[in-house]
């Protein structure tokens, strides 16, 4: 047998290295069966700290997939124990046990996979003192540590030293920038600063994600970060939480920041020097761009909404409405303190270019759908330049920029107009759905048809007619509800309000067809086409014995 020289020999050793080995990993705490090696879903890692296994063998390149259920850092009540994230390895939340690739899952929320402070399981019973100071931990991370689809919840930082303090939901220092994305942030509590999180000398982002009744102590209920860098917030939702100083989101001594499409709601900055949602100051710069700052509160200062103390802040294309100093009053000065606003809509009224103050006319507040109606004066008045290159999706994951038709465009730039507020209202038009035909009274009835795609563009729709008496005018109504109701010796499909758009098609051949261009933007100012409305249109004309006739009708739904 011949043996290979030794240098060559140490070769294919040498070629396996550990990201060689990188692959997909599988946690069950549900599992009892299987070789819980999590080579598969059949042999997942198991139990309660099936996670954490996970991670200790995890190498640069793996994604972990991790099944509905309770995980724990640590069994032996080690408070300072917690999920530490590795370089290159991501994990996903939210699975149900046969996933091959992170869109396999189901919508998230609805397979709850859950990471939870609570070491020895008694926090029912309000005993939270034994509970990991940090659910998260990232230290010199990359952006190439993902964390997606799960719910943070039981953090609780109350001792002093090592950052024990602050960031009981996710503590990110030391230059980490992970990725989260889709993840609610709950429950969590420190006594320094940031309940659901603490950044220092760090850059993450956080996208489509929740931070709901968590806890801050002196500095930031949700948030707080300092000497941070390039964090960004974009499409999350900040609800419920509690700070003695900036109720929701703390940014001291911080450079470009970026906040947007973000909502921030029934906030409560508890002491004397904070905004009820956000307080920025001590340097820096921020971007507030597109959020909805609403029902915020000041308990014992003025400022329930945005408070700036000495940062450079771009304030544009938002809503601050309803936001309550200690006093419960609501007017500007409870909205924004401390930086100008362009583009914005302030309740009481802000100076600034494209301003306005007017009711934004949100669809129920007082529930918290904070989606803007038809009639809002937020409607296409926003600042296509304010908009960050990268965002293309407001809050709901709908498109930014879309163009409500029949609206004058209140803003800057070209259109589409981006809206205000975290919320856009979603115009695209839709497929065409039928109303049921009503005949006519007399002769051969006129049919309304949309061959192929009736929309040529946002606001032109060409329709198709058949059965015109030669040598007729004829003219377009419309409405959006349906009626059928006899209108002299024909019948009308339609219900009240009628439009009618005078725009006339004279029949000049004997087939008694032809296409009529139907252009909306003719339609009376204050008219509003809303995502999810069916207008329906029918053609009017007379025959020879100069008797009204109307055509069967045809719905047009906008999605």
């Amino acid at each position: 047998m011949k043996h290979l020289p030794l240098a060559l020999a140490v070769v294919p050793a040498l070629l396996l290295s550990p990201s060689s080995l990188a692959g997909d990993l599988f946690v069950d705490v549900n599992a009892t069966a299987g070789a819980s090696d999590g080579s598969s879903w059949s042999n997942a890692f198991q139990g309660p700290l099936g996670l954490k296994d996970a991670l200790a063998a995890a190498v640069t390149g793996d994604r972990i997939f991790v099944a509905q259920g309770t995980y724990l850092p640590s069994s032996t009540g080690t408070r300072t124990q917690s999920f530490g994230l590795k370089d290159g390895v991501e994990l996903y939340g939210g699975c149900v046990g046969t996933e091959a690739e992170p869109e396999d899952r189901p919508a998230i929320g609805s397979a709850p996979t859950i990471l939870s402070a609570d070491l020895n399981g008694n926090d029912a019973s309000g005993i939270i003192t034994d509970n990991s100071y940090h659910v998260i931990r990232g230290f010199s991370v990359s952006a190439s540590a993902v964390v997606d689809g799960f719910v943070v919840r039981g953090g609780f930082a109350n001792a002093g030293g090592s950052n024990n303090d602050r960031g009981a939901g996710i503590l990110c220092t030391n230059g980490s920038s992970p990725t989260i994305r889709s993840c609610s942030f709950e429950d969590n509590r420190c006594n320094f600063g940031g309940g659901a999180g603490y950044i220092n000398g760090a850059s993450p982002t956080f996208t489509d994600c929740q931070f709901i009744d968590n806890l801050g102590g002196s500095f930031g209920g949700a948030f707080d970060m300092a000497t941070a860098s390039g964090v960004r917030f974009d499409r999350c939702t900040f609800t419920g939480n509690r700070a003695n100083r900036a109720g929701a989101l703390e940014i001291f001594a911080s450079s470009g920041i970026v906040v947007t499409n973000c909502v921030f709601r029934d906030n409560v900055a508890t002491g004397s020097g904070g905004g009820g949602a956000l307080w920025l100051g001590s340097g820096g710069s921020a971007q507030v761009v597109n959020c909805t700052i609403v029902g915020n509160r000041g308990q014992t200062t003025t400022v329930g909404g945005l408070l700036n103390q000495g940062t450079s802040v771009t304030l544009r294309n938002s809503i601050l409405w309803g936001n309550e100093g200690s006093n419960g009053a609501t007017n500007a000065n409870n909205q924004l303190v401390g930086a100008s606003a362009q583009y914005c809509l302030v309740q009481g009224g802000v100076s600034g270019t494209g301003n306005v103050s007017a009711d934004p006319e949100f669809v129920d507040q007082a529930a918290g759908d904070l989606r803007v109606l038809g009639s809002s004066p937020a409607i296409d008045a926003g600042s296509n330049a304010a908009v960050p290159g990268t965002v293309t999706l407001d809050a709901a994951g709908g498109e930014r920029f879309q163009d409500l038709l029949l609206v004058a465009d209140s803003g800057a730039g070209t259109a589409p107009v981006v809206d205000l507020g975290a919320f856009e209202l979603q115009t695209e038009l839709g497929e065409e759905v039928a109303c049921t035909p009503q005949p006519n009274s007399t002769g051969s009835p006129s049919v309304l048809a949309a061959n192929g795609s009736p929309f040529l563009n946002d606001n032109l729709v060409r329709l198709d007619v058949t059965g015109l008496p030669t040598g007729q005018f004829a003219y377009f109504v419309l409405s959006d509800a349906t009626g059928n109701a006899s209108v002299g010796s024909g019948t009308l499909c339609l219900g009240p309000p009628i439009v009618r758009l005078y725009a006339s098609l004279l029949n000049t051949g004997a087939a008694g067809s032809g296409s009529f261009v139907v252009d909306l933007t003719a339609l009376p100012q204050g008219t509003v086409i809303a995502a999810g409305e069916t207008w329906n249109f029918q053609l009017w004309h007379r025959d020879q014995g100069a008797t009204s006739n109307f055509s069967n009708a045809l719905g047009l739904t906008w999605e």
